[in-house]
């Protein structure tokens, strides 16, 4: 057992030393950053994620659509499969200052964690992302992402970290 813990720590110290391939998309989408932990088998979580876009482009460039004043609603549903794996689910949605509430794409999320068993002194876990966005929304309509997460709790404080590698198809309409 210790040498697995010895190996798991070090992967994820290593993996928050990696740098990143650098994301070519808006991020105007990103609705939160994720603790390691997952939701409980059976048990069904639904959110709403709002945000508006103070500031950003404030007109359409290479096909997209402005981004400064749109408002964008996110619906969240994550199922929890296992005690270490939950599927998260994304609709996302946005109203330009100027037109009608619009359908940006959706995601699909599986995330695993390490199990409770292994008795690691760090939350370790692994989500992948792969979406659809239409290409009035992002130059990339098709993207994977990996993103490793590390957290450590401390009673009630919390500490996270995670990076992301970015895969964009680069398909254009």
């Amino acid at each position: 057992m210790t040498s697995r813990l010895v190996a798991l720590s070090l992967l994820a110290l290593c993996a928050t030393l990696v740098r990143p391939w650098p994301a070519a998309g808006q991020n105007n989408f990103e609705i939160q950053v994720y603790g390691s932990e997952t939701m409980a088998p059976g048990t069904t979580m639904v959110e709403l994620h709002s945000n508006v876009a103070a500031e950003g482009s404030q007109r359409t460039v290479d096909h997209v659509l402005r981004t400064q004043g749109a408002f964008h609603e996110t619906l969240e549903i994550t199922q929890g499969i296992t005690s270490w794996f939950e599927t998260g689910f994304y609709v996302f949605t946005s109203i330009q200052p100027d037109t009608t509430w619009e359908w940006v794409g959706n995601h699909i999320r599986p995330r695993g964690r390490a199990p409770e068993s292994w008795h690691l002194p760090i939350g370790v876990s692994l989500s992948s992302e792969l979406g659809y966005q239409r290409r009035a929304f992002s130059v990339d309509t098709w993207t994977l992402e990996l993103r490793p997460i590390i957290d450590k709790q401390w009673g009630p404080w919390s500490s996270r970290s995670t990076r992301c590698w970015t895969g964009p198809s680069r398909a254009k309409a």
